[in-house]
């Protein structure tokens, strides 16, 4: 019976671990750009609602193979975001400038 029990608490202890390994692994979200805010450093980019993303010093801005910065993002582009996620907050990682639709 202490088996029993111990193999279940085992298992219990590894789905935790997996939940928490899945909530601040690296995510992405693709959506139009609705506000750029660069005196607080955030994006706002519409994906099934609006999402706000923060942008650090390290958060990567590209555009094709070109580096760019959070002022190159303008309102109603596409782009990809890469971010983590703590809680509710919302970290930046990568953020892909995508082509725009024709």
């Amino acid at each position: 019976m202490g088996r029993i029990v111990m193999l279940a608490a085992l298992g219990l202890a590894a789905a935790a671990l997996r939940a928490e390994e899945g909530k601040d692994a690296p995510k992405a979200k693709t959506g139009i750009v609705k506000k750029v805010d660069l005196e607080a450093k955030q994006i706002v980019v519409m994906v099934k609602r609006e999402v706000t993303f923060i942008v650090t010093d390290a958060t990567k801005i590209v555009q094709g193979e070109e580096a760019k910065k959070l002022a190159d993002i303008k309102v109603e582009a596409k782009v990809t975001v890469e971010f983590t996620r703590q809680d509710e907050t919302r970290t930046a990682t990568k953020i892909t400038i995508l082509p725009a639709d024709k």
